[in-house]
Parts: C-alpha cells; sequence; structure tokens
C-alpha cells in the first residue's frame, strides 16, 4: 500500500473508517479473516463522499471537479490506472481472490455520480441508494463467500442489499435536517413517504431468515429498525448507548449462531 505524506496505509485505513461509526461497529462481528477488505470498503465509500463534496456546490466547477474524481477511482478500481491509494490494493486484492465482485464495488462509483447529479425522481433516488447503501451491504455479503451465480446465494445478496437500502434510508431520516445543510441528495418527497420506503425495504430484508452463517452481514438492518422508528429526533447526534448495545447483542447472536455445526 501507498503512504499519504507520514501517514501509514494502516492509520489512512483506520482515518477512512472511523467516519462510518455505524458499519464500522457493525464489521467488527465478521470473520478476522475478511474484516481487512470489509474495512477497506468502507474506507472506499468514504473517499467518494470526498471526492463529490466539491460537487455539491452548485458551481459549474464543483460538478465536474467532482466527476474527475470519480473518474479517477473507476479507472484505478476497472484495473486501467494504478492503485495509488492506500485502500487501492486491498480492495483490487479483495476483487481478484477475496469474491468481491468488481462490479459491485463500481455501482459505489455509480452511486456517487448519481448524488452529484441530484434531482427529483424518486426512481432515481431507489438507484442511487441501491447501488450506494444497497451495494456495500451486498460487498460484505460477497466477501463472506456468498455467490450471484448460485440463485439460493444470490437470494440472499439480494436480502442483503435491501438491509443497505433500509439502513441508507434510515440513516438519511435520522440526520434529515443536517443533510439538508449540507447539500446531499435527498429522498425527492415527504419524509413520511422516506420512513414508508425505508420500512418497505426492511420488511423485504426479514422477508425469509438468513442462514446462520451470512446473518453478521445483515447487522445494519438492527440499526434500520431503530432509525426509521425514531426519525430525525437524534439529527447530527452521535449514536447513543442503546443503539451499540442493539448491535453488539445481535452480533455476538449472529457469532453463537454461525458457530453452531450445520
Amino acid at each position: 500500500m501507498t503512504t499519504t505524506g507520514q501517514e501509514t496505509a494502516e492509520q489512512a485505513m483506520a482515518r477512512m473508517v472511523a467516519a462510518d461509526p455505524d458499519r464500522q461497529l457493525c464489521v467488527r462481528f465478521m470473520p478476522a479473516s475478511v474484516q481487512p477488505q470489509a474495512y477497506a470498503l468502507l474506507a472506499l465509500r468514504h473517499e467518494l463522499l470526498r471526492a463529490i463534496a466539491p460537487g455539491r456546490s452548485g458551481a459549474v466547477a464543483g460538478p465536474m471537479a467532482a466527476y474527475v474524481r470519480l473518474q479517477w477511482w473507476r479507472e484505478v478500481l476497472e484495473g486501467t490506472r494504478r492503485p495509488e491509494h492506500a485502500i487501492a490494493p486491498l480492495l483490487l486484492n479483495a476483487v481478484a481472490h477475496g469474491g468481491l465482485a468488481r462490479g459491485t464495488v463500481l455501482r459505489l462509483v455509480t452511486s456517487a455520480e448519481a448524488e452529484v447529479e441530484g434531482g427529483a425522481d424518486v426512481l432515481a433516488w431507489q438507484a442511487m441508494l441501491r447501488d450506494g447503501a444497497g451495494a456495500l451491504q451486498r460487498g460484505m455479503g460477497e466477501l463472506l463467500g456468498l455467490d450471484s451465480q448460485q440463485p439460493a446465494q444470490a437470494a440472499v445478496l439480494d436480502q442483503l442489499e435491501a438491509v443497505g437500502m433500509a439502513y441508507g434510508a434510515g440513516s438519511m431520516l435520522r440526520h434529515l435536517p443536517v443533510l439538508a445543510g449540507q447539500g446531499r441528495y435527498l429522498y425527492p418527497g415527504m419524509e413520511a413517504e422516506l420512513r414508508q420506503a425505508g420500512l418497505a425495504w426492511l420488511e423485504t430484508a426479514r422477508a425469509t431468515p438468513l442462514p446462520p452463517r451470512w446473518r453478521v452481514a445483515a447487522l445494519p438492518a438492527v440499526l434500520a429498525r431503530r432509525d426509521l422508528a425514531r426519525g430525525v429526533a437524534q439529527a447530527g447526534r452521535a449514536r447513543g448507548l442503546g443503539d451499540r448495545l442493539a448491535v453488539m447483542l445481535a452480533g455476538l447472536r449472529c457469532a453463537r449462531q454461525a458457530a453452531r455445526p450445520a
């Protein structure tokens, strides 16, 4: 891995992952063998969000600068540009040897591009969330060994994608006033409709019990359920102890269930 200035690759990874404390906590319950790749995926999401920050300025140069940064990442992930970023080699190794689909990772770039474009189309917003939070959670399942070429496992990946979307909708609902002030691409409708969309995805995610070995990839559903119930009451505030304990207890249950003989 490359370094930036005096910052080591490990320090860079820790800094980027710390920007997503919710999913960082969830990843801690995944098998140790896949945690580095999972953290790299979280770090990529953070870097893409940083890349599009200028695109929210509304100035012509803002979106253009964001698109240039996103194109750089697209080329790195496609393997047509040298991976001169601390997390890039680990991501590319996960694609080559860890089961992470290149298409899943590239969808994160597509989602970031869609956020720069914005718009008032609900379907476009849903596609943005599906390629962002949804694809991120699908990637977690792929790192655990889920194979989209096997129908039963492909169905589990679809459920995990719904988990990611439910979490994304819940997180957006929770921080709606703050995100609006940052110029983020928000749900183009009423607050109640955003909640209903999140609840629908949560129901899809829970329609069929997940096999024990893959339940750990669905931990963000714990936070999605709590966020969708609360709404904007905690906008801009850090997670409370209750939220963290709920994830930890669910994570420990997942670990025990996965350890039981089949």
